[in-house]
């Protein structure tokens, strides 16, 4: 799967917001059993899913992973800021960044920082061996960096809110 792609708005009626609603309940549930719970017709619930995937508002369905039973139960904010550098260098670095597989997360920013990373990790000297390992990727391209360990995640968004 692929980032987010900015796209032209796509108006959502009252029955895809339902076909929605009970995908977030089970991505996996089959046709038939979307149509029953959102009393529409199969060919109908197959036909708006189909749409929604094709105008991009469902973008995937994913198994959603909870990293500390896989060993890793720490988050932390990277915040990188990188020297003037060439085109070909950011894109090298962003390529990298996107292939580790501790990094959860990665936005473009515009401000001090040029990116923000959340990265997974099992603990301190984990985290500083990743840390490591990114400012390697293109030598001396990080001028700066801060990291912020996440102590708490009051909301982790699931945009379910968007569809009641």
């Amino acid at each position: 799967m692929e980032g987010i792609r900015q796209k032209e708005p796509y108006n959502l009626d009252n029955k895809d917001k339902a076909i929605i609603r009970v995908l977030f309940e089970d991505g996996r549930m089959s046709i038939a059993e979307i149509a029953k719970k959102t009393l529409l017709r199969r060919d109908s619930v197959a036909y708006r899913l189909k749409k929604l995937q094709q105008e991009e508002v469902i973008i995937g369905f994913v198994p959603a992973i909870n990293p500390p039973s896989l060993g890793l139960p720490n988050i932390s904010i990277l915040l990188l800021r990188l020297r003037s550098t060439t085109e070909e260098e950011k894109k090298e670095f962003l390529k990298k960044l996107v292939a580790n597989k501790y990094i959860s997360y990665i936005s473009s920013l515009i401000g001090r920082f040029d990116f923000y990373a959340a990265l997974i990790y099992k603990d301190t000297n984990h985290l500083n061996e990743i840390i490591k390992l990114i400012r390697s990727y293109v030598p001396n391209l990080v001028e700066d960096y801060e990291t912020y360990q996440v102590a708490e995640e009051p909301k982790f968004e699931q945009m379910k809110d968007f569809f009641v």
